[in-house]
């Protein structure tokens, strides 16, 4: 009896936090990491490294290890955007634009240091090696993130 609460507790946890909205990184080497967004995650990246810091622990992967990264929607009702970023090699990607739509970077401060327009596939490439190592902010139609370039 007491091995059937617990396994029913166990799943009712494993249950509830598969509901919850969650990072989801694929490294190459077949690993997976999965963070709950209620654990407030930050994810910030040096020349080699993804770290990504929660609540509870640190978490260093080398880029070169990862092969995608996702938000999953949970029951929060929070959408990814369509416009979504990847980030590979010190350049950030977005893509499924509007043809012409501003991808705009900006300083913490709210001063504009760069600004591209989507190509005719609606991509817009912002290489961050060409930034000052700062905090900014990158806005699209539909997106903003924020990203430390270290």
């Amino acid at each position: 009896m007491k091995f059937l609460f617990s396994f029913l507790f166990l799943m009712a946890s494993l249950c509830s936090y598969a509901d919850e909205a969650q990072i989801v990184i694929q490294q190459k080497i077949g690993g997976k990491t999965i963070l709950a967004l209620s654990t407030n995650p930050v994810i910030t990246f040096t020349s080699e490294s993804m770290v990504v810091t929660n609540d509870f622990t640190t978490i260093t992967i080398p880029l070169d290890n990862i092969d995608s990264y996702v938000s999953t929607n949970g029951t929060t009702g929070i959408l990814q955007p369509k416009d979504s970023p990847q980030y590979v090699n010190g350049h950030i990607t977005f893509s499924n634009l509007p043809t012409g739509s501003a991808v705009n970077v900006f300083t913490i401060d709210g001063r504009l240091v760069s600004r591209m327009l989507a190509n005719q596939s609606g991509n817009v490439v912002v290489n961050m090696d060409t930034l000052a190592k700062s905090a900014y902010i990158i806005s699209t139609i539909n997106n903003k993130i924020k990203v430390i370039n270290k």
